[in-house]
C-alpha cells in the first residue's frame, strides 16, 4: 500500500489479491491471485475516480510541464511559467452542480508556485501553493498511480 497525504492531497494506491480456482493439467486443483488494484486520488472534495487514468494523466502531465518550466526558468529570475489548466465534474443530485480542480501556475516571492486549488460553483473549498520539490513528489506518485493501474478487459463473452 502507498499512501501520500499533504494539505488537502490524498492518494493511495492499494493491492487486493483476490483468489481464483482452476485446475491443473492433471486435474488438480488450484488457486491462483488475480491482483485488483485499487486507486483512490482525492483534492479535498475533488475525487479522481479509480481507474480514470484520462485525469490522472492529464494531472500528471500538468505537474510534469510546470516542472520543465521551472527548470527551464531557474536561471532566469522572476520568468512566469504559463499554465492554466482545470478538471470540471458535473455533480448529480449534489448540493452543487459542479465542481472544479484547477492548477495554475503563480509567482510569488520571486519563485514560481503550482497553484491546486478546488471551487464548488465557484466557492472555494481548498487551495495549496506547491513548491518545485513538492511538485515533484505530487508528479511521482501520480505516475505510480498510472504504473499501478492493470489493463481490463470490459467485453463480455456472448
Amino acid at each position: 500500500m502507498i499512501e501520500f497525504k499533504y494539505d488537502g492531497i490524498e492518494i493511495e494506491i492499494c493491492n487486493k489479491p483476490e483468489p481464483y480456482k482452476f485446475e491443473t493439467a492433471e486435474s488438480k486443483p488450484r488457486i491462483g491471485y488475480n491482483k485488483n488494484t485499487v486507486v483512490s486520488v482525492k483534492f479535498w472534495e475533488f475525487i479522481i475516480e479509480d481507474g480514470n487514468l484520462y485525469e490522472l494523466a492529464r494531472v500528471n502531465s500538468w505537474c510534469y510541464y510546470f516542472m520543465q518550466s521551472f527548470w527551464k526558468r531557474s536561471s532566469k529570475e522572476g520568468n512566469k511559467i504559463l499554465l492554466s489548466k482545470t478538471l470540471t465534474h458535473e455533480i448529480d443530485g449534489g448540493k452543487y452542480s459542479s465542481s472544479t480542480l484547477s492548477f495554475d501556475a503563480v509567482v510569488g516571492d520571486k519563485t514560481n508556485k503550482l497553484r491546486i486549488r478546488q471551487e464548488n460553483d465557484g466557492k472555494k473549498i481548498g487551495e495549496v501553493f506547491l513548491l518545485i520539490d513538492e511538485v515533484k513528489m505530487l508528479d511521482v506518485v501520480i505516475g505510480k498511480c498510472i504504473n499501478m493501474l492493470s489493463p481490463t478487459n470490459d467485453k463480455q463473452d456472448s
